[in-house]
């Protein structure tokens, strides 16, 4: 791998955004670093993409994440930019709020998060320079039907950020949270209900992809079911309830 380009690490990159992400960095001719569980899936993207290799990765894992990072600090390297897109999505109402599946999201959605950003962030403030994004999703600007597990862990992230964002500036580093609409992938194809605006897995990747260029805090799409979600949630309940009922078809 050449030792004079940017380099990228995208975690969940076995399927959906993640995996999309992977032939856009490659292409611009970034390295690549790519992360998941499956492995067999990790190393048919590094045959296929050019300057990008697999380092397998559980983030429900903390001795696993730190070994990641380790293995970049062995090389004396830190990721200029770090795509955050592992997930887990259970969908559904009361029947779904079990303790498994909630702990379960957390742990992957969020805590996962929290894992890498802990761990890397000291790494990048030492570097002076790096960006980290943060997949989260348009559900965490409000609550919405058939995401009781889901929803939560996005809302959490996106407050996540919104906290971290001061010492990011202050250590003159960027981060950004992304929040796509409906995405067509593994994990929404799960889904029974229609699902306004849904694009492809490819065409969220560009977005993200020339999103990330502006180095803003926020990315998110499309932009009119972003704009409604984000005026839902200063509406009043009274007002909301009714709105958010018809819209989801509830």
């Amino acid at each position: 791998m050449s030792e004079n380009k940017k380099l990228v690490w995208i975690i969940g990159a076995s399927s959906g955004i993640g995996e999309s992400l992977v032939p856009l960095y490659a292409g611009a001719g970034w390295r690549v670093v790519v992360s998941a569980r499956n492995e067999q899936k990790l190393q048919a993207l590094a045959q296929d993409n050019e300057n990008t290799e697999s380092v397998p990765l559980d983030v429900t894992d903390g001795a696993q994440v730190a070994a990641a990072l380790d293995r970049f600090q062995q090389r004396d390297e830190v990721p200029d930019l770090t795509v955050f897109c592992s997930g887990i999505y259970y969908p559904g109402g009361i029947k779904m709020l079990t303790e498994e599946f909630s702990v379960a999201s957390m742990d992957t959605n969020y805590q996962g998060a929290v894992r890498v950003i802990a761990g890397l962030f000291p790494l990048l403030k030492k570097k002076g320079s790096g960006h980290i994004a943060i997949i989260s999703s348009l559900s965490a600007y409000s609550g919405l039907p058939n995401a009781v597990c889901y929803g939560p862990t996005k809302a959490a992230l996106n407050n996540l950020c919104e906290s971290l964002k001061p010492e990011f500036d202050k250590a003159g580093l960027h981060l950004t949270t992304i929040n796509p609409g409906f995405v067509k992938t593994p994990m929404t194809d799960q889904n029974k209900f229609p699902m306004p605006f849904i694009v492809t897995a490819e065409h969220a990747a560009q977005k993200i992809f020339k999103g990330l260029q502006t180095r803003k805090f926020e990315v998110f799409f499309p932009s009119f079911l972003g704009f409604v979600l984000k005026f839902l949630r200063v509406l009043p309940y009274a007002l909301y309830f009714p709105i958010a009922k018809r819209i989801t078809k509830q």
